[in-house]
């Protein structure tokens, strides 16, 4: 049985609120008896309606009448590359809508189908976390997620809906525009992304931040340096929510302790495979209540570990650290291996520049060539001296590399551009592979 059916049944208690009832009391092995007990059920229902998964299984000689266990899957995963080829073949029951997600490896587009009930057992959740964090049906809450095929706004919404708290979209406005048309709302709670938030900031810095209670963020990664200028600004927590449009919306967030994101079990099983000694690995996850789009060990791309540690906050659900990177984002290059989190703080400490960076890797000759492309966040010339500035700042955090490059193994370089040039889409890819091998 669905839990958001039982959570309907409890008369007077307001959904959200029960479900964050059940995340603090409900002992551990009645949750994972029900996990395991959907795992099952879920296996069963995608080799019997859906033609992808009846295939793969078959191929794999996978019986899902023995199958008790992810590892009873052996070496079987699904992958994102499987969602782009064979879409249609994922369908398993008449869907009512569809989100899409273009991540940052491919142009094409995973498009992924859901029903209402599946909407709103998402937006359960979404409530469930929400509540967690302090938001109550007297809050007046703002969001600016883009609304194009992405399933964040429509899922927040949802979540909303079961606080029953007040809610307007502005979807992804204008910062500068937003500070001056919503500030007269009264608005105690401001969600949208990473770095639309720390524009925000900038502005509010200078006009003025309003009274807020929280900000919450999700679709990108965030360095702490970022957070601390948000939080300092609004004087209120800046927290993360962790989500892929594949598995429909949040799979896992942040408390107010930012102790790594709680994950939601109610409504996937995870795994990390290929995990190295400290434990880091691909976060991989099977949903448990999808019925439209199930997805069978779903390949994230992203890696992350475990948290062993206990929680200050005292929830028994089972936590992952802040996202390490992208598998596929790993390059090696002339100076090592390189990948977005060595750079996010490099980037972060640099004047002059918006929070849009991208290094580029290219052949030049027989060397490669690594180039640093940056925003200016002038309105005019470039500001003098900025290249070399990062140039000096690059041999002073990665002295080792420097002198690599120093000896004419590999070339450093710099691009700076107007701002707004780099990202053409929702997500910008941060290390680009341009060699041809």
């Amino acid at each position: 049985m669905s839990i958001l059916t039982l959570i309907k049944n409890i008369p007077f208690v307001n959904p959200a609120a029960a479900g964050y009832f059940l995340y603090h009391r409900a002992p551990a092995p009645v949750l994972k008896k029900i996990e395991a007990e959907n795992f099952r059920r879920t296996i069963r229902y995608a080799a019997s309606h859906s033609r992808f998964y009846k295939r793969k299984f078959a191929e794999h000689r996978i019986d899902p009448q023995n199958v008790r266990h992810p590892e009873d899957l052996g070496d079987f995963f699904t992958t994102a590359e499987d969602l782009r080829a064979f879409n249609e073949d994922f369908v398993s029951a008449r869907p009512d809508t569809a989100y899409e997600t273009t991540g940052t490896t491919s142009k094409k587009s995973k498009r992924v189908y859901f029903s209402r009930s599946e909407m709103r057992e998402a937006g359960w959740a979404g409530a469930v976390g929400l509540w967690n964090l302090g938001v109550r049906p007297e809050d007046r809450l703002v969001s600016a997620f883009d609304y194009a095929l992405w399933v964040s706004g429509p899922v927040l919404q949802a979540s909303c809906e079961v606080l029953k708290c007040f809610h307007i979209e502005v979807s992804r406005m204008d910062p500068a525009e937003f500070y001056e048309r919503v500030r007269d709302y009264g608005i105690t709670v401001i969600v949208g992304d990473p770095s639309w938030i720390v524009r925000l900031s900038e502005i509010a810095e200078k006009r003025g931040a309003w009274p807020v209670k929280l900000l919450l963020a999700g679709g990108e990664n965030l360095t702490e340096e970022a957070r601390r200028f948000v939080e300092g600004v609004w004087k209120a927590d800046f927290l993360l929510s962790y989500g892929q449009t594949e598995a429909f919306g949040a799979i896992g967030m942040e408390t107010r302790e930012k102790e790594g994101y709680y994950l939601n079990e109610f409504h996937n099983s995870f795994e990390i495979i290929n995990p190295d000694r400290e434990g880091y690995g691909e976060l991989v996850y099977t949903t448990l209540n999808r019925r439209v789009m199930p997805l069978v060990r779903y390949r994230s791309g992203d890696l992350t570990r475990f948290l062993t540690a206990p929680s200050k906050s005292g929830l028994p659900v089972r936590r992952i650290e802040k996202l390490k990177g992208r598998v596929d984002e790993w390059i090696a290059t002339g100076i090592g291996n390189i990948a977005p989190w060595m750079f996010e703080p490099f980037f972060q400490k640099i004047r002059g520049i918006t929070p849009d960076w991208q290094v580029v890797v290219e052949k030049d000759g027989l060397q490669d060539r690594i180039t640093f492309h940056v925003e200016s966040t002038g309105t005019g010339s470039v500001p003098a001296g900025l290249e070399k500035e990062i140039l000096d700042a690059f041999e002073r955090e990665f002295p080792s590399e420097f002198k690599v490059a120093e000896m004419g193994i590999c070339r450093i370089a710099v691009a700076v551009h107007p701002s707004g040039v780099l990202r053409d889409g929702r997500k910008l890819k941060r290390i680009v592979e341009n060699r041809k091998f």
